[in-house]
Parts: C-alpha cells; sequence; structure tokens
C-alpha cells in the first residue's frame, strides 16, 4: 500500500463496511446468533452430565500425570503454553503430554460426544424458541452475501 492509498484506508475502508452491511441491523440481527451461542455455551457448562463426564476426564488426565484441570477447556487455554499470536505455541514436552493426555481420555470417556451432544440439545431448544430470531439473522447473513455477488460482478 503506498502512503496515499494508507491515509485514505480508514475512511474507505469505514464506506467499505456501511456498504457491505447495508440493509442489515447489526445489533439486532447479525450479531444475534453469536451472542446466542455465549448463552447456550453458558448453559452447556451447567449440564450435570457434562459436569459429570468433566469430573471423569479431570480425573483420567491427571492419572496420567498432568496436572487436574477442571475442563478440557481449561487445559486448552492453560498459560503454560505460551500462545503467540497465530495461536502457535513452543509445543514442549509438557504441552504434547498434556494434548496425548487429553485426547486419551476424551476418547476413554467419550467426553467430546457427550459435549457435542448436550450443545446440540440446547442449541434444538434455543432455534425452536428464538425461531424468528435466528431467521432474521440467517436473512441478515443473505443480504450480506448478496452484496458480496454484487461487489464481484461488478468487479468483474
Amino acid at each position: 500500500m503506498t502512503n496515499a492509498e494508507y491515509a485514505d484506508f480508514p475512511a474507505c475502508n469505514a464506506e467499505a463496511s456501511r456498504r457491505m452491511m447495508r440493509g442489515i441491523d447489526v445489533k439486532r440481527d447479525w450479531l444475534y446468533a453469536s451472542t446466542r451461542a455465549i448463552e447456550i455455551d453458558k448453559a452447556v457448562k451447567r449440564n450435570p452430565r457434562l459436569r459429570e463426564a468433566w469430573d471423569e476426564w479431570s480425573r483420567c488426565v491427571a492419572e496420567q500425570g498432568i496436572a487436574r484441570y477442571p475442563d478440557p477447556v481449561a487445559a486448552y487455554t492453560d498459560t503454560a503454553w505460551q500462545r503467540g499470536s497465530d495461536g502457535s505455541t513452543r509445543h514442549t514436552l509438557r504441552e504434547r503430554a498434556t494434548a496425548a493426555a487429553d485426547v486419551t481420555c476424551k476418547r476413554r470417556h467419550h467426553t467430546a460426544e457427550l459435549w457435542h451432544a448436550v450443545r446440540a440439545r440446547k442449541q434444538a431448544v434455543d432455534i425452536t424458541r428464538h425461531r424468528d430470531r435466528y431467521a432474521a439473522g440467517l436473512q441478515a447473513l443473505r443480504t450480506y452475501r448478496a452484496t458480496i455477488a454484487e461487489v464481484l460482478r461488478k468487479l468483474g
């Protein structure tokens, strides 16, 4: 990018964003599904069957000599892994051992399957209860895609 182009970038980017989001109620429709996902994940974490499965997973990981984490998310987000902004780590022996124990225990106790089943049920209930809001979000996505298609047609 030239200096002149870089100087124009903020205004150009803002205009492009306005154009792409034209006809979309960002707060009400565009962000609805992602905000509901946060609430659904909170409900999933409170599920007694899943809490029991995570306890079983945690004991299994600890039995393999790994720190006892309350759940797989805590293991993944452990600051010991010193992730860079790109998600990469140095992949220490400890990290590899933790990852191996994580996968072994998830397979042994079907942790991931249960986790996803609980989440799918919560999502299905939420979609049923808020069908009109999800439909509006889907329409917003269709509007966005139509705008992209229009821009691409004009650009050739």
